[in-house]
């Protein structure tokens, strides 16, 4: 008993139960879409939110490893005011940067005719971007400072109010366009709770540097396009799909896909406690405890994961119904394809993490660019050929398989990790973790 009490209390319990109720209620939310839109109409949703997270990704990939590294290492008070100002000053410079570039890229697509069907995204493009910074950067700084559970409030806030407003709109039988008003308004909410809270970083942005701002913008560069790379990875199945298809088709492969997200959750919940813990290892210059925390932690993180593949792999028709009814049962196929490589992901992930930990963002960035090179080409030709998703789904393996291959071929150059290592520590973790549990 002492044992599980001792493991709620800690950070990681905490990270993962607040990612685990959010990754919950975006399946709920996902359901209720999946189950209410024409599977047209929900199709383009998917194609605007994977759009639009392309932004969210490259403000996010730009700030969040950034602040948290440079917050960890920080010696005093004011350094850290000067880092929180400095990177929300950086924010919203993106911010502007972005909403000229979409007034530029409509004012295109308006005079020359350009997919006449989707040019009313942009203006939710721009208030989107505008509203969601101050709730995504008090997710960020609430991160680097880990305060976990206040961290989670303003996730979980911001899904519970789409939800809301989704029901509320569908009851009265509004259209496909209340769904954007539903997400606006789950952006401003949080938004203004965080900057009452306090949490948005408002009071420390008079203490940017140049300095600081230099430095965040030198790492996050690098970081950014990282993120942007693994958005890409995913969000291109729907672009070739969509382009190459129809938009049916990438409803039904987003599906799985987010069934796949919620199995990537312990990642998620992992990085947010390890990277601050990492990066005050790897200050202090102690290689062997960076090395042996990798291992220990990547391999703890794979057998997590592969009960989890296993039951998407067994239990596939059921875990579809549950979220789409029968509207979607082509998917179970997809969902068994995926599940195959879902043990992959925390090691070709957590490899990603320790790059940017041991300041070797550039080639977290090139091992990246090699996974996406290798999931488009994949993509094209396996549509080419079978003229089917399941071939998309297929190529996603050996995506993420070119990831984790790259990550600790660079990670044995660095810090001369070993797969027969992190499998050897990941197994000596799960003891440790169930002793821990079963212990009175």
């Amino acid at each position: 008993m002492e044992g599980i009490l001792k493991l709620i209390k800690s950070k990681s319990f905490a990270s993962l139960a607040g990612n685990g109720i959010g990754a919950l209620l975006g399946l709920l939310s996902f359901a209720i879409l999946a189950r209410h839109l024409p599977e047209n109409d929900f199709g383009t949703w998917i194609i605007f939110l994977a759009t639009y997270s392309i932004f969210e990704t490259l403000r996010s990939g730009m700030i969040l490893n950034a602040l948290i590294r440079n917050f960890a290492q920080a010696q005093n008070e004011e350094e850290k005011k000067n880092i929180v100002g400095s990177a929300l000053l950086l924010s919203s410079i993106i911010t502007i940067i972005y909403l000229f570039i979409i007034g530029v890229l409509y004012i295109i697509f308006y005079r020359f005719n350009i997919l006449l069907k989707y040019q009313y995204f942009f203006a939710w493009f721009a208030l989107f971007a505008v509203t969601s910074l101050p709730h995504n950067f008090s997710s960020w700084y609430l991160n680097a400072k880990l305060e976990i559970i206040s961290m989670s409030i303003v996730k979980l806030l911001t899904q519970i109010i789409f939800i809301s407003f989704c029901l509320i709109f569908f009851y009265n039988g509004s259209s496909f366009l209340s769904v954007f008003w539903a997400y606006l308004f789950s952006q401003i909410i949080p938004s203004l709770y965080s900057i009452i809270k306090g949490w948005a970083g408002v009071n420390s942005i008079y203490h940017f540097t140049k300095t600081r701002i230099g430095e965040l913008f030198h790492f996050g560069k690098y970081s950014m396009g990282t993120l942007i790379g693994a958005n890409l990875i995913r969000n291109s199945d729907s672009y070739i799909i969509g382009g190459m298809l129809n938009s049916a088709s990438v409803a039904l492969y987003s599906i799985p896909s987010r069934v796949i997200e919620i199995i990537e959750l312990p990642i998620r919940s992992f990085a947010i406690t390890t990277l601050p813990m990492l990066a005050k290892v790897n200050a202090q210059g102690d290689i062997k405890l960076l090395k042996y925390e990798f291992e220990r932690k990547a391999g703890f993180l794979f057998l997590l994961l592969l009960p989890l593949s296993m039951a998407c792999l067994i239990f596939a028709p059921q875990i579809i119904w549950l979220i789409s009814g029968d509207k979607y049962q082509e998917a179970v196929i997809l969902l068994r394809l995926f599940s195959i490589y879902t043990a992959i992901i925390p090691l070709d992930k957590f490899s990603g993490i320790m790059l940017d930990i041991i300041n070797r963002p550039a080639m977290n960035f090139f091992k990246v660019m090699v996974m996406l090179f290798v999931n488009v080409i994949g993509d094209y030709i396996g549509i080419f050929q079978f003229g089917s998703v399941e071939a998309v789904a297929i190529v996603s393996t050996f995506t993420f398989g070119s990831g984790m291959i790259f990550g600790f071929i660079l990670l044995k150059k660095y810090l001369d990790v070993s797969f027969i290592n992190t499998m050897r520590f990941g197994v000596l973790e799960c003891k440790i973790k169930f002793n821990q549990i079963t212990s009175r």
